[in-house]
C-alpha cells in the first residue's frame, strides 16, 4: 500500500471521527440507551454468563460498555463514544470492501473514493454512531466480513478463508443476528469453487438459516407491530422502507420525494456494473446481502415486524453497490455520458445527506429534538418534585432513565417512581375497574402526583380508545379537573410527555392538608397566607437543604372575597437581598391551572412550589421571600403591599431561613453531571424565573433589607 493510500485511510477516518464526535450530547439519551446503560451497570458475572444465553441478543457490547464506563464515567457523551469510534473505523472498512470489489484497476479509485464519502456523511450510519447501542459495532464487523469474504473469495487462500471464520465468531458475540453473514459467508466458500454435494450442503445451510428466523419471528412475536411497537410491513414494503432508510434515514413521507432521485439512480448503475464484476464479487455481494434480506423478508410473513436497525448487516453491501455505480461498464456506447452520470448522482446522494443531517425537526444535526427527550422531562420534573410527591412512569420499563437521569439533574434522594406492574405484558383486556382499584392502593395518602408517560411506547401495554390519546393511565391526569384534582403542569416534550396533578386533599383517605408553620399575612387587600410547610430532604430536617437539590415549599392560601385579577406570585432565595436572588421561582399558583381569580372565600388553596438550588452555590444561611405581582406590571409598583409579621419593602415578605450545605449524600458524578447543566442554564432556576426583573427593583428603589422582627 502507497504512501497516498494510507494518507486517504487516515484523513478519512479522521473525518469520520470528527463528524461522529460532533453534538454527541446533544440529545437526550432515549429508551434502549437507558436500557443499555442499566444492563451495562450489571454485575461482570452477569455480563459475563450472557455471552452463552441464546436469549442475550448483544452481550459482549454491554461488557465493552462497562469496562468503558469504569475508565470514562457514564456521561451521555461517555455512553456514545464507542459507538462513535465504532462508527468512525466502519467508513474506511467500506472503502477497502468497495475497493475489493471495484470492477478493474481503472475503476479502483473511484468506487474506493465514493464508497469512503458515502459512509462518511451517510444519515443512517451517523444516526447509529451517536447512539449507545450496538448497531455501530455491528456496521463495523459487517464492513469487515465483507471485506475478509471478498479477498477470500478471490484469492481463495486458507489464511484468508480463516480470518473470515474467527471474525465470524466474534461478531456472533456481538451481535447474533451477525450468524446469517456467517450463514452467507459457508454459502460462498461452499460456492467458490465446484465441490461434491454442493446443493444438498446448500440446503442444509438455508434450512439453519430458516431455523434461525424462525426462533427470531418466535422470540418477538407478531403483537408488537399490531400494537404500534414497531413498523408493520410486507416484504415488499420493507424493501422500499429499507431502501429509504438506508440513502437517507427517514421514513416515506418524511422528505421530499425527489431527494431520493441520486439514490435510486445510483443503486441503478450500480447494479448494472454488478453484473459485468467478476464472478468471486457478485457471489460475496450477492450472498451476504440476498441471503439475510431474504430471510429477513421471510419472518415478515409471520410477524410484520419490520426494524430498518435489523438489517444494518447488510449496510456495507449497499454502500458498496451504490459506490459502484458511480465507475459504469467502460466498454459500449455512451460510456462517458454514463459516467457523468454516475459522478452527478454521486454530487446529489451527498447533498441529499447533507441537507437530511440538518433538515428541520428530522435531522440529527438541526438542533431540534429527534430523539426521545427524556433529559429535558426528567429535569423539569426534578426541578419541581418534592420528597412526598408520587411520581408515576408509564411504561414501568422507563425505570433506567428515570434513575439515570433524576441522579444527574437533582442532588436530593429521587422518590421511588410507581409503576403498574399489570400493563407490562402487552396489549391486554385490563379493565378500568382492575385499573381503578390498583391506582386507588398505590396513590393513597398522597396529595401531588406526578405522571413520566412516554405515548408511543405505553400505547403498546395500554391501548387508548378510538380518539383518544392516552389510555387508561395518561388520561386519568390528563383530565385531572373532571375528578376533582387540579392540574399543576402539562409539559409535552419530543417522545415523552410529564402531568402534574394535585389534590386539595389526600388522594382516597380525603385527610385534610394543614400548613406546618402558620401565619397570618395579608397581600393587598384580601390574599392571605395562612402557613406554609417546609418539607425535609437531608436527614438534617426541614430548613437545611443541599446544594444541587431542591428546597420543597407548600404554600396555603386563601382570600376575603373573590379577586378580579389572576396574580403571579414570586419566590427568592438571597443571601444579600439587595442584590439580585440566586435562585427563586416565578409564576401563576399551579403553573396557572389556578388562578387567583377563580378562588373563593373560605376555600383555602394550597400551592406546592420547588426552589431548585445550583449545585455550585456556597454554603451557609440564604433567605426566602415571596411576593406578589401583577404580570401586566412587573415593576415594584405592581407589586401587592404586604402587612404582617416579616413584611419587607418592594411588596416581599420574608417567609424563613434556610440553609444549605455541600454534603456528601450526593455523588461525585453526579454533582459533576448536574453542575454544567446549571451554569448553563438547563437546569437551575426555573425559567419562570426572572433575576433581571428583580435586579430592576433593587435599582429603582435601593431597598434596604432591615432585620426581620
Amino acid at each position: 500500500m502507497n504512501r497516498r493510500w494510507v494518507a486517504f485511510w487516515v484523513v478519512i477516518g479522521l473525518a469520520a471521527l470528527g463528524l461522529r464526535l460532533y453534538r454527541l450530547d446533544a440529545q437526550s439519551l432515549w429508551l434502549d440507551e437507558g436500557n443499555s446503560w442499566a444492563i451495562a451497570m450489571q454485575p461482570w458475572s452477569v455480563l459475563i454468563r450472557d455471552l452463552v444465553l441464546p436469549n442475550a441478543a448483544y452481550p459482549l457490547y454491554h461488557l465493552v460498555l462497562k469496562a468503558w464506563i469504569g475508565l470514562a464515567g457514564a456521561s451521555e457523551w461517555a455512553l456514545r463514544w464507542p459507538s462513535a469510534l465504532a462508527g468512525a473505523l466502519s467508513v474506511p472498512l467500506l472503502a477497502l470492501a468497495a475497493q475489493a470489489a471495484a470492477p478493474d484497476e481503472q475503476r479502483r479509485t473511484i468506487v474506493t473514493a465514493a464508497a469512503a464519502l458515502i459512509g462518511l456523511l451517510s444519515p443512517f450510519a451517523l444516526w447509529y454512531a451517536q447512539e449507545a447501542k450496538v448497531y455501530a459495532l455491528v456496521l463495523l464487523v459487517s464492513a469487515a466480513l465483507l471485506w475478509l469474504a471478498l479477498r477470500a473469495a478471490q484469492r481463495d487462500q486458507p489464511a484468508d478463508w480463516g480470518w473470515l471464520i474467527g471474525l465470524a465468531i466474534v461478531a456472533f458475540f456481538i451481535h447474533r443476528l451477525t450468524a446469517l453473514l456467517a450463514l452467507s459467508a459457508a454459502l460462498i466458500w461452499l460456492f467458490s469453487r465446484p465441490r461434491r454435494y454442493i446443493w444438498p450442503i446448500a440446503a442444509g445451510l438455508l434450512l439453519v438459516g430458516v431455523g434461525m428466523i424462525a426462533a427470531m419471528a418466535a422470540g418477538i412475536g407478531s403483537d408488537r407491530a399490531a400494537s404500534g411497537a414497531s413498523i408493520a410491513a410486507d416484504p415488499l414494503r420493507a424493501l422500499w422502507l429499507t431502501f429509504t432508510r438506508f440513502s437517507l434515514d427517514r421514513w416515506p413521507g418524511d422528505l421530499p420525494w425527489w431527494w431520493l432521485g441520486p439514490w435510486l439512480l445510483l443503486l441503478g448503475l450500480g447494479m448494472n456494473t454488478l453484473r459485468a464484476a467478476p464472478r468471486p464479487t457478485v457471489l460475496v455481494i450477492g450472498m451476504m446481502g440476498g441471503v439475510p434480506l431474504a430471510l429477513f423478508g421471510l419472518q415478515l410473513f409471520f410477524t410484520r415486524l419490520y426494524e430498518a436497525r435489523y438489517l444494518m448487516i447488510i449496510f456495507p453491501v449497499w454502500v458498496v453497490v451504490v459506490a459502484m455505480g458511480t465507475a459504469p461498464r467502460n466498454t459500449g456506447p455512451g460510456v462517458g455520458v454514463w459516467r457523468e452520470l454516475g459522478a452527478l448522482a454521486l454530487a446529489g446522494a451527498l447533498i441529499t445527506s447533507g441537507l437530511s443531517l440538518f433538515q428541520p425537526r428530522f435531522g440529527l444535526f438541526s438542533g431540534d429534538p429527534v430523539k426521545e427527550q427524556y433529559r429535558e422531562a426528567i429535569a423539569e420534573l426534578a426541578r419541581r418534585v418534592h420528597p412526598d410527591d408520587a411520581v408515576v412512569i408509564h411504561p414501568g420499563y422507563l425505570r433506567p432513565l428515570y434513575d439515570y437521569y433524576m441522579a444527574r439533574s437533582n442532588t436530593d434522594p429521587a422518590p421511588p417512581p410507581i409503576t403498574f406492574a399489570n400493563f407490562w405484558t402487552g396489549e391486554n383486556n385490563y379493565s378500568q375497574r382492575e385499573w381503578d382499584a390498583e391506582r386507588r392502593v398505590s396513590l393513597a395518602g398522597y396529595t401531588r402526583s406526578f405522571l413520566l408517560i412516554a405515548p408511543d411506547h405505553a400505547r403498546t401495554v395500554d391501548p387508548p380508545l378510538p380518539g383518544d390519546e392516552y389510555g387508561l393511565v395518561g388520561n386519568f391526569w390528563a383530565f385531572s379537573r373532571e375528578q376533582r384534582t387540579w392540574p399543576c403542569g402539562i409539559w409535552r416534550f419530543q417522545g415523552v410527555h410529564l402531568f402534574c396533578q394535585e389534590a386539595p386533599e389526600a388522594y382516597i383517605t380525603g385527610a385534610v392538608v394543614q400548613p406546618a408553620t402558620p401565619a397570618t399575612v395579608t397581600f393587598g387587600d384580601d390574599l392571605q397566607l395562612l402557613g406554609y410547610t417546609l418539607k425535609a430532604t437531608t436527614p438534617a430536617g426541614p430548613g437545611v437543604y443541599r446544594a444541587g437539590g431542591n428546597i420543597p415549599l407548600s404554600l396555603f392560601w386563601d382570600v376575603r372575597q373573590p379577586l378580579t385579577e389572576d396574580y403571579s406570585l414570586f419566590i427568592h432565595l438571597c443571601r444579600d437581598c439587595d442584590q439580585p436572588p440566586v435562585a427563586g421561582d416565578d409564576g401563576q399558583p399551579l403553573a396557572g391551572y389556578l388562578p387567583t381569580s377563580t378562588w373563593l372565600p373560605g376555600k383555602p388553596a394550597r400551592d406546592d412550589r420547588a426552589v431548585h438550588v445550583p449545585c455550585d452555590l456556597p454554603s451557609g444561611e440564604y433567605r426566602l421571600l415571596i411576593g406578589w405581582y401583577r404580570p401586566s406590571d412587573p415593576s415594584p409598583e405592581g407589586r401587592l403591599p404586604v402587612r404582617g409579621a416579616g413584611a419587607l419593602g418592594a411588596g416581599r415578605l420574608w417567609l424563613t431561613t434556610i440553609e444549605v450545605v455541600r454534603d456528601g449524600h450526593s455523588s461525585a458524578e453526579g454533582r459533576a453531571a448536574l453542575c454544567p447543566y446549571d451554569r448553563a442554564g438547563q437546569r437551575g432556576a426555573s425559567p419562570l424565573f426572572n433575576g433581571e426583573r428583580f435586579r430592576e427593583a433593587i435599582k429603582a428603589e435601593n431597598v434596604l433589607l432591615t432585620s426581620r422582627r
